[in-house]
């Protein structure tokens, strides 16, 4: 897909100037603070369209009608009832393994038919990913429309085996975000900026910029409704991530057509953040029997324990319950959380066979589907793409709405 040389310029510039400081307090204290902030902010407000439309978005909307490029030709509509729609929803894990990651949505029989998708972690210009446009190259090879926007510009290769994935590569853009392509045209698509831990994702993950939510307006014809493609926090409270929800919930409030939200809502059911947190944490992936460890994890939105962002959902009249089926989307791997290294420190290797006891035990439930305005629907997880090696680390989860 066609890359933009001013925002490769930019990104590329910025990626040095911000990695000078070690962290944000150091960045916001700089005298250089004021001009970088702002050419930040023009990075971040980015919206990319797909056949490919580049504008400065911020909160505005944006009418594909109004673009100067015609749409590519719809794929043939699969063979299900005319009122039925079917999305997918997957984290791609930035597309690091894209050709595993294409191979399934063109190919798999639970998602190549899908009338809409939405992605999370989606690169552009990261070297892990072989620095592509994974919105772009995916819209262009399902002869999707597609809409991108970015959470982070990232200034490091990224975590756990990106760097061997980027195999001593330099970053082009180095935009981390989300990503929607659609059957259908796009009317009006908009950024909704949440609630962001900015210091811990600066100061120990490396990325400036902050948690959005997608929203796109889905031209189904006759039938129009809006997809809300969202990634919640994962380093603090359930509170932390309620919060987020409810900004995104207020920003659709007013919406009369149906509404899908499909993400990853980080929905472990832990607390993180304060000094206690890790230790309670590991007490219950250690000491808590089998069955109540797996009724806490996969059923999140339940118990005492319980993410509060379903309450939220449900006060604002989305239902999720016809949307899952509760099976896991991701395996939890205790090496690449922080807490861990912290928690056991030189005992870590001792710990190791309790730790991989544990992790065997902590499969969660994070990616979800909640709709409002639908008379009904079904959902269900797809197996066997996700974990290391595989297309992704989560499994791609699917719902038919009628």
């Amino acid at each position: 897909m066609t890359r933009d040389p001013s925002l490769l310029a930019e990104c590329v510039a910025l990626q040095h100037a911000l990695s000078r400081f070690s962290t944000l307090a150091e960045l916001r204290a700089a005298p250089e603070w004021t001009d970088l902030s702002a050419r930040l902010e023009r990075v971040l407000a980015t919206v990319r369209l797909h056949p490919l439309i580049d504008l400065e978005a911020g909160t505005r909307l944006i009418d594909l009608e109004a673009g100067t490029r015609p749409p590519p030709d719809p794929p043939d509509p699969p063979a299900r009832p005319a009122d039925r729609v079917r999305a997918a929803h997957w984290n791609i894990e930035h597309g690091n393994w894209y050709e595993r990651l294409e191979a399934a949505l063109r190919g798999h029989p639970e998602l190549a038919g899908a009338d809409v998708i939405s992605l999370n972690e989606v690169d552009l210009g990261m070297a892990r990913a072989g620095n592509r446009d994974v919105a772009g190259d995916l819209a262009k090879s399902l002869g999707r429309f597609g809409a991108w926007t970015p959470l982070f510009l990232e200034s490091t290769p990224g975590r756990d085996e990106d760097p061997e994935r980027a195999a001593g590569r330099p970053n082009e853009e180095g935009l981390f975000g989300l990503a929607v392509l659609s059957r259908w045209p796009f009317g009006q698509v908009r950024r909704v900026e949440l609630p962001s831990p900015e210091r811990v994702q600066f100061d120990l993950e490396r990325m400036a910029g902050r948690h959005v939510a997608l929203v796109a307006e889905i031209l189904r014809p006759g039938a129009p409704f809006v997809l809300a493609s969202v990634h919640l926090e994962v380093h603090r409270t359930r509170a932390y991530r309620a919060a987020q929800m409810q900004v995104l919930l207020d920003a659709l409030a007013a919406e009369p057509r149906p509404i899908l939200i499909a993400g990853d809502f980080n929905s472990h059911t832990f607390d993180r953040g304060r000094p206690w947190d890790a230790l309670f944490g590991a007490a219950v992936l250690l000491l808590s029997p089998d069955g109540a460890l797996e009724r806490r994890l996969l059923h999140p939105d339940r118990g005492p324990a319980r993410e509060p962002l379903f309450d939220l959902l449900a006060r604002a009249g989305f239902a999720w319950e016809p949307f899952v089926d509760h099976a896991a989307t991701l395996q939890l791997r205790l090496g690449r959380l922080g807490e861990t290294r912290a928690l056991f420190g030189p005992f870590a290797a001792a710990a190791s066979r309790a730790l991989a006891w544990a992790e065997r035990r902590a499969a969660l439930r994070l990616d979800w589907f909640a709709g409002r305005g639908w008379s009904g629907g079904r959902g269900f997880t797809v197996p066997g793409l996700d974990g290391p090696g595989r297309a992704s680390d989560h499994a791609p989860i699917v719902a038919e709405l009628w």
